[in-house]
């Protein structure tokens, strides 16, 4: 009886590091960066994050493109920061939102579309060396009016990630490296009506459900962006738990569901006081660019010159409210960050992802993750 409990004992010095890995939830950074703007290595903490994608590269008559003129550049430095994290995984983000997702419906539509698609994906994989592909096609079946849908998106999404995905289940064993496939997911009901996600998911690593601009600019009351759990007081009824509850209804396995959560917070102006701005009719619109600031331009404001913050113990999400300029700031901070962690861990599911690295200079909320998933493989 000694030997067998000695031998158990002994198990997890057996276990390969890459397992271990998978046992912890990913940390998936989204990087815009593919408009030509250059990274700095010295700026991207690479120890505390599993996977960057990098966006966005292009969908160019059914092929993939670069993005931006430093893309090569760029993704040299992502690729180069596995010196210190090996398990680093560097992916391309393939589409984005409004007319990058442009061509998606049109290539997707035929065989011979799909496999001209793939076939310049591996060939960037292999040019850049990298881990995988995320597509991000905004959004299957229905769009904004700048791209054509079609209802068979629904079939046809399945049909290009199952069809990459066997792709590079080939390839990998070529390069002698795991490859990966993701998609950036709506986190709405409409969103799964015009899709198959429990075939869909069958063909990829993380489903990246984008849990976030729920409240934006052109909303006529305040709420709150991306709150973890539904508020009564919400007319909309929204939150990552309602959207997580929707997806595992729909079949998509827990352990795929990677949430995602903004580093950028929403902005309105005259707001009155009541309730300190929350769930209040917006009088005025909030002039760009300050309507989408990121947490780096949030987090001085905190308790800082007329701004007060709130915490909703219910959506478990914090707010600003500056009761002299009538300015309300929905945002997510540390403790948001904490409470998504423990969530995720707590439903058994595939982690956590984040738009964008950019938004959080200071690493405030990329740390509280980190600690939340106690993850740091360069320690």
């Amino acid at each position: 009886m000694r030997k067998i409990w000695l031998l158990l004992a002994m198990l997890p010095l057996f276990i390969s590091p890459s397992a271990l890995a998978a046992r912890q939830p990913v940390i998936v950074g989204y990087i815009l960066a593919g408009r030509g703007m250059p990274l700095d290595a010295a700026k991207i903490a690479g120890s505390k994050v599993t996977r960057f994608n990098y966006a966005f590269f292009r969908l160019r008559d059914g092929v993939v493109v670069e993005g931006g003129a430093n893309d090569a550049a760029n993704l040299a430095v992502l690729t180069g920061l596995k010196k210190t994290n090996p398990q680093l995984q560097v992916l391309i983000s393939v589409g984005g939102g409004g007319n990058g997702s442009a061509g998606f419906s049109d290539m997707a539509i035929t065989a011979a579309g799909r496999r001209k698609f793939i076939d310049s994906a591996v060939a960037m994989v292999e040019k850049y060396s990298l881990d995988g592909i995320d597509v991000d096609w905004e959004y299957p079946g229905y769009t904004h009016a700048v791209t054509t849908v079609r209802p068979e998106d629904k079939q046809t999404y399945t049909l290009l990630l199952k069809e990459l995905k066997q792709r590079l289940n080939r390839e990998q064993k070529k390069l002698g490296r795991k490859l990966y496939t993701s998609s950036a997911t709506g986190a709405t009901q409409i969103w799964l009506d015009h899709t198959d996600m429990k075939q869909a998911s069958k063909w990829l690593d993380s489903v990246n459900m984008m849990c976030y601009d729920w409240y934006n600019p052109t909303e006529k009351t305040t709420g709150h962006d991306s709150p973890l759990y539904t508020s009564p007081a919400d007319p909309k009824a929204i939150s990552i738990d309602n959207a997580v509850s929707m997806y595992l209804n729909a079949g998509v396995p827990a352990k795929k569901i990677v949430i995602g959560v903004p580093f950028y917070g929403r902005k309105w102006v005259g707001v009155e006081s009541v309730n300190n701005g929350l769930w209040q009719p917006i009088a005025s619109k909030t002039a760009a660019p300050q309507s989408t600031p990121v947490f780096g331009q949030i987090e001085p404001l905190i308790n800082a010159q007329g701004y007060v913050r709130y915490w909703d113990p219910v959506a478990r999400a914090p707010y600003l409210y500056n009761a002299a300029t009538k300015t309300f700031i929905t945002y997510n901070d540390a403790q948001a960050e904490l409470e998504r962690t423990k969530y995720i861990l707590h439903k058994h599911l595939g982690g956590i992802m984040f738009w964008q690295y950019t938004g959080d200079p200071n690493q405030v909320l990329l740390d509280a993750i980190d600690k939340g998933f106690n993850y740091s493989p360069a320690k």
